[in-house]
């Protein structure tokens, strides 16, 4: 929904969250209230039956029942964009911490501290607190049939199976969800509410048709009962046609059997019966997905629009509202699809006249996106046109991209190249696909269409537009002098086009002089373009500002300070952005660069493989290098030779397409590495072979702009690791001092700390002990300063062995922590202690004390429950923590987690 929606939005989305209020008619259902008292202890309640028969009703009803037992209450109406675990999550705690207050605020951290939500980790925190919370508690998940992630079916399946016994989910939906099922059903956990006892009985229907004012004799009423087959709308829309028409009584064999074709009959009739007047409102309003007052006036002419809509609502004609202060309301979809289909076959051009209508009221309320979709449906190409132009900047700094390219391909190519919009958006998709050269050809020529290339003349915005896009281009490609030639032109002239474009092109310059390792002149342009970003709305500028001071923390080595701005961009900017934009690609590869190399591993591979798949409007191709790199090393640690290999050829490819050679130079120096990490014989020969193999004077020539060479850093980064593998290891000293020379003051601070580990490893396999443990400390207290742990590991086995002989001879607690901590992260050994651990094993006893441990109970309750003595309880968990060698409960519970001991 638009931004200037957000009151009403507000409401709507609060609404959400609340149980609905069953309305006076509602008949309670017999067999319902028969299956739920013949099972209560059902962990998961299933109301499964096609639209209409009143699953939400049901729900409702249950969940008043509940509450009025005292038990707290969490209801959540999903929608299609829920399917998204970071928003579904966000609004399930919501509702959760609603119902009980506290519960789930420890899980909420976990989708405030990470680009994607870790589902697993949201899920455990939940089951710990759902474990403390006193009292029952029922969630209502409504129209579950929406959801299609197969992670967010795991968690709830995962949430029936360990929540407890106090927990109970309902679901409504249309179709039978994919939550192992059989399984529940074998255990006795599931409560399956389908169409048998949904339908109304004829006794019921009697009843409902009589709270409304009507007796029917028993031949008609068996004839309607027989045709609606307990249908609940179907009823009420008989209800609807019997008040309209006294004779309709006398047509019942009219209605077929179908359930659809019976709804599609008495929709036909009950609005073929209302006056004529209305019947015009209803074909105007129809064509709407949302509506109000005023909205109603312009589509119907009328003056009277809120009034309208209050009484279709009395009329019980299927109008919903979407908020409790009913500024906004939608017809039911059944309605809606009946109405919507009723004007086209009537009068195909008064709904298109409808829809343009209803474009240029949302156009005046500035709601950008429903205006466009209505001049869609409108099938109005020149006004869709220009509708995406007038607010395709907006649109882009939201980060909707994908939006214009849908937009745009309904547009005929004759219209679309009067708008500078559309054409970007066709030059910057077919210049993706090109060579750098071919690419400046084709925005050379707009730049000569749509302005002078003369630096003192003020740009034109759609000149200006061609030279971001050129920009961004250039920056995609590698081509950073180009990228600084831009934003110096637009700074000589800063403040005199669109605030969107200049910042664009200023973060653009900004990000070339982060690469092109100039700070200073980097934070200068950045301090511009902020001032220029305060006169924008959207966020995505936010976002790509904060990513390029996030990277000039990583280049000078402070880690700290790049996940604090990055924890300030994801509270600041994040939930202004969609889940699923493809915008949040780029933020995802930053955070995976930070949590890289602070040794948080858990999901990475992941998560940054899925955000290299994303193709972002400013995509520097330093970052999606960075990406691939630490991609290949992550699954290098994790034990994929092969995955890692794949991937730096792919990286391989990737620059050489783009003649980005440094980064082929650091895909080369990684392939290398991996092969000296193998364990074969002839590793040594294999690398020297491929190191050889590279042609590194043109490697270097491609890399000239940096102020330290890139290629020429990496080809001294190789020579030292294959010299320390061959046993030269005074050679390798030499060559570290080399490199040295190559760092700038103030900068490339994970490069230096890598030399000073290299250095160490060398000293301490020449003899010099004492130099060896003085700099390898001096390494270990810089990297505890950052956080900094993967440096470390990808030097490989030889490092590891240097860390294991210092831990046992430091005196020092802190840095002995953090020498254990480090140990602990390296890769192979957590598999190590759980095998020794799953060798010994906990009996079937000691797993039935640990699992009600988990679920909250003291050790009194686990004797009761078990039978046991309290000395045999404690005996047990004594046992236990031995075992899986921790100290406390907390840890155990933990520790049984992570091993799968809890799993029933």
């Amino acid at each position: 929904m638009d931004a200037v929606l957000n009151p009403a939005a507000g409401s709507r989305q609060r609404s959400k969250l609340v149980t609905p209020q069953a309305s006076a008619d509602y008949l309670p259902r017999s067999q319902v209230q028969a299956a739920l008292a013949a099972h209560p202890h059902a962990r998961l309640l299933l109301f499964s039956a096609p639209a209409g028969f009143g699953k939400t009703t049901a729900l409702a009803a249950l969940a008043e029942q509940r509450r009025t037992a005292g038990s707290a209450v969490a209801w959540f109406s999903l929608e299609a964009e829920d399917d998204d675990p970071a928003r579904f999550f966000l609004q399930l705690l919501k509702t959760l911490g609603e119902a009980a207050p506290g519960l789930g605020d420890y899980a909420r951290g976990y989708l405030q501290n990470t680009m994607q939500v870790p589902v697993n980790a949201v899920l455990e925190s939940l089951l710990v607190d759902l474990a403390r919370h006193n009292g029952s508690l029922l969630l209502v998940l409504d129209d579950l049939h929406l959801l299609k992630d197969p992670e967010l079916f795991s968690a709830l399946g995962r949430l029936v199976r360990l929540a407890p016994a106090t927990f109970t989910l309902a679901v409504g939906s249309r179709s039978l969800p994919p939550l192992n099922l059989a399984t529940l059903r074998a255990k006795g956990w599931l409560l399956e509410i389908g169409l048998d006892e949904l339908r109304l009985s004829a006794e019921e229907t009697r009843d409902y048709l009589a709270r409304t004012g009507l007796q029917l004799d028993d031949a008609v009423l068996a004839a309607l009962h027989s045709h609606t087959e307990g249908w609940a709308i179907g009823v009420q829309l008989a209800s609807l046609w019997l008040r309209h028409q006294p004779q309709a009584s006398e047509q019942m064999e009219c209605l077929g059997s179908d359930q659809a074709t019976v709804g599609q009959y008495l929709l036909s009739s009950v609005f073929e019966h209302l006056p004529a007047d209305l019947q015009d409102a209803l074909l105007a309003l129809g064509i709407a997905s949302q509506l109000s007052g005023d909205l109603a006036n312009a589509l119907t002419g009328r003056h009277d629009g809120q009034a309208l809509l209050e009484r279709l609502e009395t009329l019980q004609l299927f109008l919903l509202p979407l908020d409790r202060e009913r500024q906004w309301y939608r017809f039911h979809h059944l309605f809606a699809d009946f109405l919507r289909s009723r004007l086209k076959a009537r009068d195909p051009e008064r709904l298109k006249q409808l829809h343009f209508n209803a474009s240029l009221w949302f156009t005046n309320h500035h709601m950008q996106n429903l205006a466009i979709e209505h001049a869609s449906l409108a099938e109005d190409p020149e006004m869709l046109a220009a509708l995406v132009d007038g607010c395709g900047l907006e649109l882009i700094n939201r980060g909707q991209l994908n939006k214009i390219y849908r937009w745009r391909q309904k547009v005929p190519d004759e219209i679309a190249e009067r708008y500078p919009t559309l054409v970007l958006a066709d030059v910057w998709n077919r210049a993706t696909e090109m060579a750098l050269p071919e690419a400046n050809q084709m925005l050379d020529e707009l730049l000569a269409r749509w302005g002078t290339a003369r630096a003192e003349t003020q740009l034109s915005d759609k000149y200006l537009a061609t030279l971001a896009v050129k920009a961004a281009l250039a920056l995609q490609k590698d081509d950073l002098e180009l990228c600084v030639s831009i934003a110096r032109r637009v700074e000589a002239q800063l403040g005199r086009n669109q605030a969107f474009l200049e910042v664009a092109i200023l973060v653009i310059g900004a990000m070339a002089l982060v690469t092109l390792a100039q700070p200073d002149q980097a934070r200068r342009l950045l301090a511009l373009a902020q001032q220029r970003n305060h006169f924008l709305e959207g966020r995505y500028l936010d976002m790509q500002l904060a990513n390029v001071e996030i990277l000039l923390a990583l280049e000078q080595g402070q880690v700290k300070q790049a996940q604090m701005l990055f924890d300030q961009m994801r509270s600041q900017v994040m939930p202004h952005l969609g889940e699923k934009s493809r915008a949040m690609a780029l933020p995802v590869i930053v955070e995976a660069l930070i949590a890289y190399q602070q040794g948080r591993l858990d999901g990475l591979e992941e998560r940054l493989g899925a955000a290299l798949t994303h193709i972002d409007v400013i995509r520097p191709i330093d970052i999606y290098a960075q990406g691939m790199l630490f991609l290949a090393r992550i699954q290098r640690m994790q034990d994929k030779p092969k995955e890692a290999q794949a991937t730096l050829v792919l990286m391989q490819n990737l620059a050489a397409r783009n003649q980005s050679w440094r980064f082929y130079a650091r895909a080369v120096a990684d392939e290398i590495s991996l092969t000296l990490q193998e364990p074969g014989t002839d590793r040594i020969k294999r690398a020297e072979q491929r190191f050889k193999g590279v042609d590194w004077n043109k490697l270097a020539s491609g890399s000239t702009h940096q102020g330290a060479n890139s290629a020429l850093w990496v080809q001294g980064l190789i020579r030292v690791r294959l010299q320390q593998a061959r046993g030269h290891f005074s050679e390798a000293l030499h060559e570290i001092t080399q490199l040295r020379g190559k760092l700038q003051p103030n900068w490339h601070g994970l490069q230096r700390l890598r030399l000073d580990l290299l250095a160490a490893l060398s000293y301490q396999r020449l003899g010099y002990q004492e130099r060896a443990h003085s700099l390898l400390v001096q390494c270990l207290l810089s990297a505890e300063r950052e956080g900094v742990r993967s440096l470390f590991i990808e030097e490989g086995e030889a490092i590891r062995q240097l860390l294991q002989q210092l831990e046992s001879a430091e005196r020092q607690p802190a840095l002995q922590g953090f020498i254990r901590d480090l140990l602990a992260s390296w890769p192979g050994q957590e598999a190590r202690k759980s095998l020794d651990v799953l060798e010994e094993g906990l009996t079937d006893r000691e797993r039935e004390v640990v699992c009600l441990a988990a679920k909250g109970l003291s050790n009194e309750e686990i004797g009761q429950q078990l039978a046991l003595a309290l000395g045999t309880v404690k005996w047990h968990l004594h046992n236990i923590y031995e075992k899986l060698k921790v100290r406390n409960r907390t840890q155990a519970i933990r520790r049984a987690r992570e091993l799968g001991l809890l799993e029933p």
